[in-house]
């Protein structure tokens, strides 16, 4: 009996899922997009539960869409979007919502805890640049404040692939490259970092069993296998953060090259072979690779193609949420409007600013904007917000000595031509598209594979999987354009970033 592998991406606003052949080639793939909840300003949350349903929804449809047999399942794992953080009581059950990885009401915890340990400390235990209300430290601290019994009632935190690890096999697993942006552990020995967790309040018995990514969890429960279709002999296996199974499932592990990844969010990455000393001047995101003992910066902005989805939802209402066909229509009309959108730009900071601002408070902006703008302007100005958010990650990336004159790109903004053009031309690098189907369910997969034998390690896994599609180099005539409209981009940042500060 052939056996298969199958990889589940947990995003943010959708569940995908793809089973793969022995050969590493597709034979399924569904996905299940979900609205997150927004009960307050800076909130963002999501009911645990639910994500568990979606989970089995997404399982459940990829065995029926496969005509695969469960048994032939041999083993899965999860490519999980990060940070967000759920609580149970003593009976394993949710206490409340998870608390989404865009939320921010955390803003001072997040900013007490930096006086605490200051950003050096942060970076050196976690790898991360600043302390930030993302981060499920400054998430628990604000429940320990503000939610006092429901954080007296917490027996576990968990981040969602924990969660979703515990309902199938029943076992507290977690893995390190997920989190390694929780502020809590060192990336360094996949230990918990003890000063953090007392300023906080936890114990490591609140904390999941950190295991190795690709390393066997557990076979599937009776009561999971009724839920999800999969047969009780599938192995589950942990998996890693979504960007770094993203760039697993394209087939790029080694050190000396850069993606960049347009999803919901944008992340830039790149695989160093050590790492990288702490600088105040230029601080960045350097954490853990899913390989032991290499480590991946990872330069990422909190809302990318979640704009495009967001202005697609409330602006192309003809398309009634069908999003493809929207987004069809939005590159027609991206086009027709020349390079600099006569003048408009975008802040696209919707959920707050990540790198290289680190500004939570940060919000949506529209600027320039005439009667002479109509909605094909707006469309093709958050295309040109991303690629400055872009050009602001790859300016850092050249800072720090990397040398590199054209990126992989991944993610939904990879399937767009113009936007890869747009990019090419605001970078200055050249857009080389991987043509990898679903590479962070892919990944996940992988790192399943991993985990039950079939691959003797990440690398080998993933070897001869970089297949790229043509690539769209910079165009040099929409240059002095470009670099103006950058320049207006900083410094519209710069002039509000006083009036952000004020709530």
């Amino acid at each position: 009996m052939s056996r298969y592998l199958m990889g589940v991406d947990a995003g943010t606003t959708s569940f995908k899922g793809a089973i793969f052949d022995e050969n590493r080639a597709l034979v399924a793939s569904h996905q299940l997009d979900y609205t997150l909840l927004t009960p307050a300003t800076d909130w963002v949350e999501y009911p645990a539960e639910a994500y568990w349903e979606r989970f089995s929804e997404v399982t459940r449809a990829l065995l029926e869409k496969s005509g695969i047999a469960a048994e032939a399942i041999e083993a899965l794992a999860i490519s999980s979007q990060g940070e967000t953080l759920i609580a149970l009581d003593e009976d394993n059950q949710p206490l409340g919502n998870a608390i989404v990885w865009l939320d921010n009401r955390a803003m001072k915890e997040a900013d007490d805890l930096k006086a605490v340990f200051g950003c050096r400390a942060v970076y050196e235990n976690s790898g991360q640049a600043d302390m930030l209300a993302t981060w499920p430290a400054a998430k628990i601290l604000w429940l320990r404040r503000n939610r006092p019994e429901l954080f007296a009632k917490a027996k576990k935190f968990l981040l969602l692939e924990d969660w979703l690890l515990y309902r199938l096999t029943g076992r507290f697993a977690g893995e390190p490259n997920l989190w390694a942006s929780s502020a809590m552990l060192n990336i360094h020995t996949a230990a918990w970092w003890g000063e953090m967790l007392r300023e906080i309040g936890v114990s490591e018995a609140q904390l999941p069993e950190i295991l190795p990514c690709g390393a066997p969890v557990g076979p599937v429960l009776a009561e999971a296998a009724a839920r999800t279709g999969l047969a009780q002999s599938t192995v589950v296996v942990t998996g890693a953060l979504d960007q770094t199974c993203n760039t697993i499932g394209a087939g790029i592990t080694l050190p000396g090259s850069v993606c960049e990844t347009t999803g919901s969010c944008l992340a830039v990455s790149a695989t160093l072979p050590e790492f990288a000393p702490w600088r105040e001047d230029m601080p960045i995101t350097c954490q853990n690779s899913a390989v032991p003992g290499r480590y991946t910066v990872l330069l990422w902005s909190q809302s990318a193609g979640m704009v495009f989805k967001w202005f697609a939802k409330g602006f192309y209402p003809e398309f009634d949420g069908d999003l493809d066909a929207a987004f069809a229509q939005m590159n027609k009309d991206a086009a027709s409007v020349p390079a600099g959108c006569e003048g408009l730009i975008m802040l696209p900071h919707l959920n707050g600013a990540s790198n290289p601002e680190f500004d939570p408070r940060a919000k949506g902006v529209f600027c320039g904007a005439t009667l002479q703008h109509g909605r094909a302007h707006f469309t093709r100005a958050i295309m040109e917000a991303v690629a400055f958010m872009l050009r602001r990650n790859t300016d850092q990336l050249a800072s720090l000595g990397a040398r590199f004159d054209s990126l992989y790109c991944m993610g939904g903004g990879s399937r767009s031509p113009l936007w890869l053009s747009i990019k090419a031309a605001v970078t200055g690098c050249s857009m080389v598209p991987l043509m990898a189907r679903e590479s962070g369910c892919l990944g996940a997969a992988l790192l399943a594979g991993v985990g039950v034998g079939r691959y003797p390690d990440i690398d080998r896994a993933a070897q001869g999987l970089a297949l790229t599609g043509e690539a769209l180099r910079p165009d040099p005539s929409l240059k002095p354009c470009y670099d103006e409209a950058f320049r207006r981009y900083i410094a519209l940042y710069e002039a509000l970033k006083p009036y952000f500060a004020q709530g």
